[in-house]
């Protein structure tokens, strides 16, 4: 092979290996960034037995049982703010058009929470950003609960007697529950659609002593 020939191999070889190595995602990165709830759905028992009195003066609750996550691995970690809000409206929707839907027309929310009632801001909150510290993967969203109002209204509306307990053929599917949502992610990586919502279930009785 004369010099000329050599030369341009040389040039193509290098040209070639070059273009690999822009290209390549380093060893330590693995699968894509997307934001998501760690499940779709969480269950609140609240198991109590006080007075009307007692209920009313309880105090609010903070439950840090919402997970948020990061997928994808990645060299370094960067500081992730995620907004994230109460969608009562969302599943009022769904629930009042699960009471007229055909069977065809039912989807999983609407056969989950046909019995259900979604509550608002006036019973919970979520603070308006949650944030992934630099470094991590993962991140608790806060929830308060009113508790005192969210007893009483259980009590009074969603509450089974000790003989619908008893009985079996009752289904146990009257719910509040608490519809949360990411909204945004700063910077913008791509939200997971599918567990864009988590729906935090209080199912438990509540029973009254007067």
């Amino acid at each position: 092979m004369n010099m000329r020939h050599l030369n341009k191999f040389a040039l193509l070889a290098f040209a070639v290996s070059l273009f690999f190595s822009c290209n390549d995602k380093p060893d330590t990165e693995f699968g894509n960034s997307r934001i998501y709830f760690s499940n779709t759905s969480a269950v609140l028992s609240l198991i109590d037995s006080a007075t009307v009195t007692d209920l009313a003066l309880r105090a609010d609750t903070t439950m840090n049982f919402v997970g948020l996550y990061r997928s994808g691995i990645v060299d370094n970690y960067e500081k992730i703010t995620i907004r994230v809000e109460i969608d009562s409206a969302y599943l009022a929707n769904q629930i009042a058009a699960a009471q007229t839907a055909t069977v065809s027309e039912m989807t999983d929310i609407m056969i989950r929470y046909k019995h259900a009632n979604a509550l608002g801001v006036y019973y919970c909150t979520v603070p308006a950003t949650v944030i992934i510290p630099q470094g991590e993967r993962k991140a608790t969203a806060p929830v308060v609960l009113r508790k005192s109002l969210i007893a009483l209204y259980n009590n009074a509306v969603f509450n089974y007697s000790k003989a619908d307990f008893a009985n079996t053929d009752i289904v146990k599917n009257r719910m509040l529950v608490i519809p949360l949502k990411i909204t945004s992610v700063n910077p913008e990586f791509p939200i997971l659609e599918t567990q864009q919502r988590c729906f935090i279930e209080i199912t438990k009785q509540i029973t009254i002593v007067n």
